[in-house]
Order: C-alpha cells, then structure tokens, then sequence
C-alpha cells in the first residue's frame, strides 16, 4: 500500500527542510513526498527545489495563493499529484518520527 505525504508550504523558509526531510525518512518505505508551494514569499521554494534535486522521487509544484494561509489550493494540487491509497498532510513547519507512518 502507498501512502502519500502532502505538504504544502507557504513561507516556511525556516522549517521546510526539516519538515520535508523528516517525511523522506519514514521507515515505512512505500511513500512518496508531495510538496507543493503556496506562492511564498519568501526563499521556502528554493529549498524545496534544492531538496528535489537531492531527491529526485519527491515531487514538487505550486499552486496559487488564492486565500493567504489556507490549504485548499495546494492540497488539491497535490492530490491531483498523488497516486497512493492513502494520503497525510504534513504541516510545513511541523515533523514527523521515522515511524509514523509504519505505526
């Protein structure tokens, strides 16, 4: 079973690199990371773009901000990105153990 972590990200600068490693490093191996940028402002997407180039199975994208601070936009990005069984959303200033998804 796959199961995909969306995270979408508006100025995030500061915690998207430990947020999107933290989802790269769950144990349970059948997941793909979905990050999807929001229109940030600041230099969030060039570390996710960074990030891609280090992980080349994460997919990234961005979507417009539409409403500052919601969700909707770049969660129904991802989703249309998505191919697993399951999906979580991870916020981008926030993490995960290794085995959350496994549990």
């Amino acid at each position: 079973m796959k199961i995909d972590i969306i995270i979408p990200c508006y100025n995030a600068e500061k915690w998207i690199e430990k947020s999107i490693d933290s989802a790269l490093k769950q144990t349970y191996k059948n997941t793909q990371v979905v990050v999807i940028d929001n229109e940030s402002q600041d230099g969030s997407f060039e570390v996710i773009k960074k990030l891609k180039k280090q992980n080349p199975e994460m997919i990234i994208g961005s979507a417009p901000n539409i409403y500052p601070y919601g969700w909707t936009e770049p969660v129904e990005k991802a989703l249309s990105l998505c191919d697993g069984e399951y999906f979580t959303i991870l916020g981008a200033d926030a993490y995960i153990e290794p085995g959350y998804i496994a549990k």
